[in-house]
């Protein structure tokens, strides 16, 4: 592992909204453009104003959980037994300590859970457990349902938009890594995502990462981690996941990344049609829908 960094360095924030198999309605890009660039904008401010990237990976995870748009808390997808079930994950690339939220209902920021447990002892958490924590912390609750995931369910369909994640660097050269999802739609009851493993969510000194797609495939391409190892092993951020998306092509498998290095290079890419990213740079917002 490299050593840390002593300079002060230009902090960068990228988030992701999801990998989709097609692109939004006509209508809805400009409701799409608006938001990632005023999530990826309000949370920056907090890099801006020297906060840490941990803080600012969360905030950003919060503020795409808590709009109905996005396949994470609110506007979460409906289970087969017409239950939602969130997961989230948060990985702290500084202490390469990882946490994570497996299956819990009504909990309105799983993210946030995910990041109390980061310092705990036992830092993954799943269903009752995750949701008995989230009360004791005082944690807020609320109905994630909404009349889109609503008519989806009883259509029986998957529904379009996938997880969402944020990867942040701040200017003490920290890095962090943040994903949130709401499942894939009508899976079995107790099915666990990519989300809360290493293959969808992860950190080092040197990257993070977070996924989106199919949540099977992230697994067995151990993605974010693969990246990561690349990295570790002198690629740059942009040849490794070149190099991995080569590979997952081949496989034909269905998902997509964003990923960050602590030089402050980033990449985005995806085997799907479509997905949806921003970028602050601190001099600059670049949005991809």
């Amino acid at each position: 592992m490299a050593k840390k960094m002593s300079r002060k360095v230009q902090p960068v924030l990228i988030i992701h909204g999801g990998a989709r198999a097609s692109f939004p309605k006509a209508q809805m890009e400009g409701l799409f453009r608006d938001q990632m660039e005023a999530i990826v904008t309000e949370a920056y401010a907090i890099l801006g104003s020297g906060g840490s990237a941990i803080e600012a990976a969360v905030k950003a995870t919060e503020l795409l959980e808590d709009h109905p748009i996005f396949n994470a808390g609110r506007g979460s997808k409906i289970q087969a037994d017409g239950k939602i079930r969130l997961s989230a994950a948060l990985m702290d690339g500084e202490k390469l300590r990882f946490s994570g939220v497996f299956n819990v209902q009504g909990l309105k920021n799983p993210i946030a859970l995910a990041q109390r447990l980061n310092n705990e002892s036992s830092r993954s958490l799943s269903d009752r457990g995750a949701a008995s924590k989230a009360r004791e912390w005082g944690l807020k609750f609320r109905s994630p349902y909404t009349k889109g995931r609503l008519e989806e369910y009883r259509l029986e369909k998957k529904g379009k938009t996938g997880t969402v994640g944020a990867v942040a660097l701040d200017s003490k050269g920290r890095i962090a890594a943040a994903t949130s999802t709401g499942g894939r739609g009508m899976e079995w009851p107790g099915r666990v995502s990519d989300t809360p493993t290493v293959a969808g969510n992860y950190a080092n000194e040197l990257v993070g990462l977070s996924a989106t797609g199919i949540g099977e495939q992230i697994v067995d391409f151990a993605l974010c981690a693969k990246v990561a190892t690349r990295v570790e092993d002198g690629l740059s951020v942009k040849e490794a996941m070149q190099k991995s998306f080569r590979e997952a092509r081949k496989q034909k498998f269905h998902f997509g990344a964003i990923a960050l290095g602590r030089d402050g290079s980033f990449s985005a890419m995806t085997t799907t049609p479509f997905m949806l990213w921003a970028v602050h740079t601190g001099k600059a917002v670049k949005i991809s829908l």
